[in-house]
């Protein structure tokens, strides 16, 4: 038997089905959106606005870090220039997590006549603060009198978590295919092992851009009650984010970066995982609120009309964020400069960012014209000898080691099983929890299940099978039966790629199949049979259907952003296919098994905490527990597991206990995830 072609043989329109479950989530989420913004009506209720907005935007990124270190601040080295110079500065936002700057200094600025300064972050250039077109926009800005920081984010520039000088490629991934250092793949590898965590990197993108401010707050040259953010696309973002999070910023362009959610789900682009904020379509913050949270000081929405973050979004924002600046009685506060261009920072957009500042933070005319100012080879603005933090401080600490550090504070015991006295009230408390975080309970329709086809194979029948899961979402298997039946449970086969798979393993199945009786291999939404179309390409920052920003990763982090996850959908159709195997057998053949493969070993173990019925579980070639993926610099990817806080609540070491009176096989030592007992030594 074959496996399934496209639209279940032609029976059943399945290409959409995930994104158009997803879309169907976020519509009552964007109208609760819309209901909770049009209830703003007074000064009042706009501040309490700011202070829920602000508070669920750092709950999700895991919080700031509470202590302002030393930043122990070293100047490398400094350029002169006419009217300028450029010093190149490294400070540490946290200890030993080093940050790379150039910064620009006007011949103006003194100690005797402060100058406003402006931070100036970056966006996904590889290059990030020596690419041109920032280059540029930092000159434009030290000609007008501005004291300027550009900042290298984590990943880009001098600041390479993974910075290997052998290796031609990010050494994270098992893939064959080489992701060249020069891409933005440490940011939504890091936010994986963030979210694992119940945070995301965006919280070191933040502490970066406070830690800047202060910076340039300690500067003598430079006024601090004159502080401005900018930047373009990524650093768009990021000014966005400080924009909520900072309160000393008086003044902000965040450019080509803000659109509206609806928008973004239309195009069915990815983006990097710092900008995968859980719930973020649900509660917010969307792009509106970081306007609304930055009422009534003034800030500038700088777009191009041709951008890939599309301009009806932006049109949207603004108008959102408009009426409530009007009730600031602020309205001029806020405006929309629109460049006839595709993304990017070009003169327009530099112009009008150089000219809101002037008007707001420098109190001078608009009237700034850029004439695009040469820029500076990028090794001469080097901060560090070969270009890279990980090489001039060997011992500096990562993103992965502050992860690390994040939940020895915040689950010190999640990396091992806890100790349980009743084991029964333990197994029915996280089922409870687990049915209620993954929304197990929603309406099931009738099975209604259809054999499409059969085929006989000497002892073994094979059937194409598919039925509803829930509404619009169909599920395919594949199942295998005997004449006489196995000895052991009948089996739910989850392999890495579901039916897709069949026949390069139909002997593999074909035994199960004599042993089990019956054996069903199954596609829960979005794998096998019921793969949905490509929704992201590589003419952005996409990939094939399981790569970084692929397909899956793509409908993956919509699922976060609406409050729920890829693993939580396909655990209910996994549910629904064993309530779908039960329906085949008798009566008295209530014990059952399942087999996860690869990433699916994990989600074995949950169905199997969900399902009682489930007596034996396997894992072939495992991933290791969330735990380990959010602490170890390099492991396997699937982003069919991404989901926001999972250590501590349903890892492995906390399934296990749950599990004791079922058989497990596990392909791997279970025993690291067992806590040692008083009197072996640890």
């Amino acid at each position: 038997m074959r496996q399934f072609d496209e639209n279940v043989d032609g029976y059943y329109d399945v290409e959409n089905q995930l994104p158009r479950y997803l879309r169907r989530l976020a519509e009552p989420q964007f109208e609760r959106g819309d209901e909770r913004r049009e209830a703003i009506d007074s000064v009042a209720a706009a501040e309490e606005h700011r202070e829920r907005v602000r508070k669920d935007f750092l709950e999700a990124i895991g919080g700031l870090p509470e202590e302002r270190t030393d930043l122990n601040a070293t100047r490398t080295g400094r350029l002169e220039y006419d009217g300028y110079a450029v010093e190149t500065v490294i400070f540490e936002s946290l200890p030993g997590f080093h940050v790379t700057t150039n910064v620009y200094v006007p011949e103006s600025a003194s100690a005797d006549d402060p100058r406003p300064a402006v931070l100036f972050v970056c966006g996904h250039a590889a290059t990030a603060k020596t690419a041109d077109g920032y280059q540029q926009g930092c000159i434009d800005l030290a000609r007008n009198g501005f004291v300027v920081l550009a900042m290298d984010p984590i990943g880009q520039g001098e600041r390479h978590q993974f910075y290997d000088p052998e290796a031609e490629a990010i050494p994270i991934s098992d893939d064959s295919r080489d992701y060249p250092r020069v891409n933005t793949l440490e940011h939504t590898y890091l936010a994986r092992q963030c979210m694992f965590a119940g945070a995301n990197v965006a919280r070191y993108f933040v502490w970066d851009g406070i830690r800047a401010l202060d910076y340039l707050e300690s500067r003598p040259e430079v006024d601090a009650d004159r502080l401005g953010v900018t930047g373009n696309s990524g650093g768009g973002m990021q000014t966005s984010y400080l924009m909520l999070a900072d309160d000393r910023i008086a003044a902000a362009a965040p450019c080509c970066f803000i659109t509206s959610k609806e928008a973004y789900m239309r195009t069915g682009q990815g983006q990097d995982g710092e900008q995968i904020i859980h719930r973020a379509i649900d509660r917010g913050p969307r792009y509106d609120d970081f306007l609304l949270a930055f009422a009534p000081k003034p800030a500038l929405i700088g777009a191009s009309q041709s951008d890939f973050l599309c301009i009806e979004g932006t049109h949207q924002s603004y108008e959102r964020a408009s009426s409530l600046y009007n009730l600031y009685e602020a309205g001029d506060a806020l405006e929309l400069t629109v460049a006839d261009s595709t993304h990017g920072f070009g003169p327009e957009l530099r112009e009008a960012t150089v000219n809101w500042f002037r008007r707001h933070l420098a109190g001078e005319p608009p009237t700034f014209e850029t004439d695009d100012p040469s820029t500076e080879d990028r090794e001469r603005l080097r901060c560090t000898e070969a270009g890279e933090v990980r090489d001039a401080y060997p011992d500096g600490r990562t993103v992965v080691d502050l992860n690390r550090e994040f939940l020895a504070e915040t689950a010190p015991e999640a990396a091992t099983a806890p100790t349980v006295d009743d084991t029964d009230n333990y197994t029915c408390q996280l089922r409870e929890r687990l049915v209620d975080r993954f929304d197990l309970e929603r309406d099931r329709p009738d099975l209604y299940p259809r054999t499409i086809e059969t085929e006989r194979n000497g002892d073994v029948t094979w059937e194409k099978v598919f039925f509803p899961s829930e509404r619009e979402v169909i599920v395919t298997a594949i199942v295998a039966t005997v004449d006489d039946g196995g000895t052991e449970e009948p089996l739910v086969l989850l392999l890495e790629e579901g039916t897709d798979e069949i026949e390069e393993r139909r002997e593999e199945v074909a035994a199960l199949a004599r042993k089990h009786g019956t054996v069903v291999v199954t596609d829960p939404r979005g794998v096998g049979g019921v793969c949905a179309r490509d929704v992201n390409t590589r003419l952005q920052n996409g990939g094939d259907y399981y790569d970084y920003h692929g397909t899956v990763y793509k409908l993956a982090s919509d699922a976060l952003m609406l409050g729920t996850s890829l693993l939580a959908l396909q655990t209910f159709d996994i549910l629904r296919t064993i309530e779908y195997l039960r329906s085949r057998l008798d009566e008295g053949n209530t014990e059952l098994a399942i087999e996860g493969r690869g990433p699916w070993g994990i989600q074995a173990l949950l169905t199997a905490v969900i399902e009682p019925s489930i007596r034996t579980v396997s894992a072939v070639e495992p991933f290791p527990s969330f735990h380990e993926q959010a602490t170890t610099a390099e492991i396997p990817v699937d982003h069919r597991l991404n989901v926001h806080g999972i250590v501590g609540e349903f890892d492995i070491p906390q399934l296990l206990p749950a599990l004791e009176d079922r058989d497990i096989d596990w392909d791997g030592d279970l025993s690291r995830y067992r806590r040692p007992s008083a009197d072996e030594t640890v």
